[in-house]
């Protein structure tokens, strides 16, 4: 059964559809059967997988609001991972779904019909906490949480984890917080250090990956090109942690397994 993952931060400009784009060529660079779904009204994933969102007529839109089975929307990518896409329709299901029942459980059901296929599902969400984010974090097992090395996406952090906290508590009590991943890093800047140093003690209880994404003008290139980083430059440190954290992932899923 595929282990779903979810990035999330309400604060924008953090790294989200990257990571998410990134992370899923990652693993089916290591051989493993990945399924990205966007949920996010902007459709970045969509784009960067080789989409354009805009002259898509079936998006993920419909299998939330219409019941459409997800198999006949699955858009297929050269770079070996499957997308379920997203447009700016997503956008009007933010309001319509809070009329339907189970509304927070619509992608749960969505992810149900095609979980066996896949090793990993990672959903990318959008920049808010409302009800499309909940069902993000109601169908998964773990949240990656994506924090800018900038003061401002900590407050991000700290307004989603209390989130997930309530999330537990009525939704879904077994999802996680796999871990914290440090984007935009830039090494040169003390303000970078410190963020680092801050996560380190404001969320002691949780995960904090031991690489970081590293700020370059290459992943605003890939995904201008609509191709992973790992395409346009080898060697950006940034795509050295994303193949980090492929490699993390697997292990993880193997001993909760085993």
């Amino acid at each position: 059964m595929g282990e779903v993952y979810v990035f999330a931060n309400q604060k924008g400009g953090v790294g989200k559809t990257t990571s998410t784009f990134n992370l899923g060529v990652a693993l089916a660079e290591i051989d493993q059967r990945v399924l990205l779904i966007d949920l996010d009204p902007q459709a970045g994933l969509t784009y960067c997988a080789g989409y354009e969102p805009d002259e898509l007529e079936e998006t993920i839109y419909r299998c939330l609001l219409r019941d459409i089975s997800p198999w006949d929307l699955i858009l297929t990518t050269k770079y070996g991972v499957d997308l379920l896409p997203a447009n700016i329709d997503l956008a009007v299901a933010e309001m319509q779904l809070l009329n339907v029942p189970a509304r927070e459980r619509r992608l749960t059901r969505v992810i149900n019909q095609v979980r066996d296929q896949y090793d990993f599902i990672i959903i990318d969400s959008q920049p808010s906490l409302g009800v499309l984010t909940i069902n993000a974090l109601a169908a998964a097992n773990k949240v990656i949480v994506p924090v800018s090395c900038e003061f401002l996406s900590i407050r991000g952090t700290q307004a989603l984890l209390k989130l997930i906290a309530k999330i537990r508590g009525q939704l879904n009590s077994a999802l996680q917080v796999a871990g914290l991943l440090p984007t935009m890093f830039d090494a040169r800047t003390i303000h970078a250090r410190q963020i680092i140093k801050i996560l380190k003690t404001e969320f002691k209880d949780i995960h904090l990956y031991p690489y970081q994404v590293n700020r370059s003008i290459r992943f605003s290139e890939s995904a201008a090109e609509q191709k992973p980083i790992f395409d346009v430059k080898l060697q950006v440190p940034g795509a050295l942690a994303y193949r980090e954290l492929a490699r993390d992932l697997v292990k993880s899923k193997r001993r909760d397994s085993s």
